[in-house]
């Protein structure tokens, strides 16, 4: 019988033990959201080098190469309130592989012991994209290759 009482008990004791925890739901709104996707083609001899102010291609830091596109989605209101997400895209086969930015790539040279990474990265700021390309200090003399990059916007 103290058994049976205890059983009775126990779920009181439980549900007084909460104290003050309790949920509580929210409503939310519903948001809806503007996207667009815009692809953006850079051939080899449209990046443009960064030269320092003695007009010399290379410095401490290696090489920057830089190529612009006026994007007409970025507004200021876009750019206070949007957001952005810029990839590498590349093929294998059929199928496309985005790789966030900014990425990083290292490479050897065969027949040297010097080894140089190349970076990709983007900027933007209102109505403009920047795609960038960088080598450190054993990179010099390279040139980047063609590239395509994917830009997501949502606002």
């Amino acid at each position: 019988m103290k058994n049976f009482r205890f059983l009775l008990l126990l779920p009181i004791l439980l549900i007084s033990s909460c104290g003050d925890r309790y949920i509580t739901e929210r409503v939310t709104e519903q948001v809806i959201m503007n996207t667009a996707t815009r692809y953006y083609n850079v051939s080899a001899r449209d990046w443009i080098l960064v030269e320092d102010r003695w007009g010399d291609p290379k410095d401490s830091k290696g090489t920057f190469f830089y190529v612009d596109f006026a994007e007409p989605l970025l507004t200021n209101w876009q750019m206070n309130n949007g957001t952005m997400n810029a990839y590498l895209s590349t093929m294998d086969g059929s199928l496309e592989v985005l790789t966030p930015l900014p990425y990083d790539d290292f490479y050897r040279e065969r027949s040297s012991p010097d080894m140089w990474t190349e970076q990709a990265t983007c900027e933007y700021s209102v109505q403009n994209v920047r795609f960038i390309v960088k080598y450190n200090d054993f990179g010099i003399g390279i040139r980047p290759l063609p590239y395509t990059f994917m830009v997501r916007y949502a606002w």
